[in-house]
């Protein structure tokens, strides 16, 4: 019988600790071929039966290797195998320690006080400091690094002091009940200060951390292959002695890379290839559910400035026909906020709040002044067939009110550029929380410049004053509430329309163990689980 790792699973963290249950399904190995030379011949490495390489098909090409900006869950493979920070979401889905041996937290709950692992090493050799610690999340704050959670640290960090070698200090302006979250994102990761300081602090061109594999070569548009890191910190990890990253944007590709044994391990799987592989004994499928498709609205100027024309959309969007037309019937439709049980003040009161009604929807056009449509522009990117489907499907339902929708299919790394600089109206977005506390809406309704995850140029006092009250809070209860009134007033003011629930799944051999794709919104650091992964001869 076919061993299936099917997990459809909420972000919460009672349902991520249930990715335990994953040990006896979804374990796999490295695969691949051929020996690196001056590779690591560590005891788990050196076990008869595996391969000495790895190769992973790859969904996106790399427009980036900074590693504290978030270029996509494809990329996040790769530089969670070159980067490590103090804390991660461990395979159970629970917050541990990584460069962090240990940490104390405050009476105050502003106080941390962490301890690094003395064995912790940089790819050059040296040990992992205090001072790296603080020069790292200082990093994080200066504007010309780009970091993609920069603003999350802004709002809470005072300063960081460097006790001794071995032990650092954080100290936060108020509580903020997510900080270790904010620690375990995989762009919060510790770099070398010297090594930073002599290559004129570009860790694109110059890729140097402490993650379990070790930067060899980039072939641009081709590929990235790794090397075992032989000091990591934990023994005997990674369990392979390489892995090759192919650039491999077409699903298709991936899918026949998977099947003549090209690739060993395969991201962003197609609803298509994922059913097809689920009754296939010789493949594993690796599915997590909490993933959201959406659109992102620029609020800047024009009909999109108004809540009403944007709640008119959020009627028309026909939500089952995304599901049918770009994920082969598989999915969940959203038509409330796209919060699920056991996050901070869940209840589902508002799980209805839209519903599929394109009547209301041209009424509302008219109360916005705009009985008769308008012309807009929908950018999303043919590097995804999912992404260009529902755009498609998103341009039929505007169309059916009245909107005249052009749909822009740019490569994804275009896309993701423009993104970031708030270049469109229109946006479509597969996305998730980045940490499962509900903290995670500040990246995405936050006052600010536009960012990727975030309606470009949307404001409101209310919701930055409940997005810091959230923060800020620490009785749980009370959390509940603040969280309550903020998804009520974002479906009042509807700077996005959620549409469904999907899928993001991996696939691999049957030869593969050690691979986890973690529950709900931690998929996305599933790259974490690389160095447990091998493939067995």
């Amino acid at each position: 019988m076919k061993t299936i790792c099917r997990r459809i699973l909420s972000v919460s963290l009672a349902a991520a600790m249930a990715l335990t249950a994953l040990s006896g399904c979804s374990e796999s190995k490295p695969s691949s071929s051929g020996a690196v030379s001056g590779a690591p011949e560590s005891s788990a490495q050196s076990q008869a039966g595996k391969k000495d390489e790895l190769v992973v098909a790859i969904s996106s090409d790399v427009s980036t290797l900074e590693p504290m900006v978030q270029s996509g869950q494809a990329i996040r493979l790769i530089k969670t195998c070159l980067y490590r920070g103090l804390m991660a979401y461990q395979a159970d889905g629970k917050i541990g320690t990584e460069i962090a041996d240990s940490y104390e937290i405050g009476s105050d709950n502003k106080t941390y006080t962490f301890q690094i692992k003395k064995n912790a090493k940089f790819h050059d050799g040296s040990d992992i400091t205090a001072e790296d610690v603080k020069f790292s999340l200082e990093r994080i704050l200066d504007e010309s690094v780009g970091a993609t959670f920069r603003s999350d640290f802004v709002n809470v960090l005072d300063k960081v002091e460097a006790v001794d070698a071995k032990t650092v200090k954080i100290t936060l302006k108020q509580p903020c009940a997510p900080f270790l979250d904010y620690l375990t994102l995989p762009e919060s990761v510790i770099v070398s200060k010297a090594w930073c300081e002599s290559h004129k602090n570009d860790l694109n061109a110059s890729p140097m951390g402490s993650g379990p594999y070790t930067f060899t070569s980039w072939d641009k548009g081709r590929e990235i292959v790794l090397t075992a890191f032989p000091d990591f910190y934990k023994p005997g990890k990674p369990e392979t002695k390489s892995i090759r990253f192919v650039i491999t944007p077409d699903a298709t590709t991936r899918a026949n890379a998977l099947q003549t044994g090209d690739a060993d391990l395969i991201d962003y799987v197609a609803a298509k290839d994922i059913t097809a592989m689920e009754k296939d004994d010789s493949y594993k499928v690796y599915v997590s559910e909490a993933p959201f498709m959406c659109l992102q609205f620029n609020v800047k100027s024009g009909p999109l400035a108004n809540p009403k024309v944007r709640q008119a959309i959020a009627y028309a969007v026909d939500r089952q026909g995304v599901i049918n037309t770009a994920f082969m019937g598989r999915g969940t439709q959203i038509f409330g906020f796209p919060t699920q049980k056991g996050e901070n003040g869940y209840d589902g009161k508002y799980d209805n709040y839209f519903s599929f009604d394109q009547e209301k929807a041209k009424a509302l056009l008219k109360e916005a002044g705009y009985p008769d449509g308008f012309k807009i522009k929908v950018l999303s990117s043919s590097t995804y067939d999912m992404h260009k489907q529902t755009a498609i499907v998103v341009q039929d339902s505007l169309k059916k009110i009245g909107i005249d929708a052009e749909v822009e299919l740019p490569d994804w790394s275009t896309r993701i550029e423009r993104s970031n600089k708030g270049d469109y109206e229109i946006l479509v977005s597969g996305t998730a929380g980045n940490i499962v506390d509900m903290d995670w809406t500040t990246n995405y309704f936050e006052s600010g410049e536009p960012r990727m995850n975030s309606s470009a140029w949307f404001s409101d006092a209310e919701i930055d004053s409940l997005l810091k009250e959230g923060r800020t809070t620490i009785d749980a209860a009370k959390r509940q509430e603040i969280y309550d009134k903020l998804r009520k007033r974002v479906l009042d003011l509807s700077p996005f329309v959620f549409i469904n629930y999907r899928e993001q799944a991996f696939a691999s051999s049957n030869k593969v163990e050690g691979f986890a794709n973690l529950p709900g919104v931690l998929t996305y650091n599933s790259g974490l689980t690389l160095e447990d992964t091998f493939v067995t001869e």
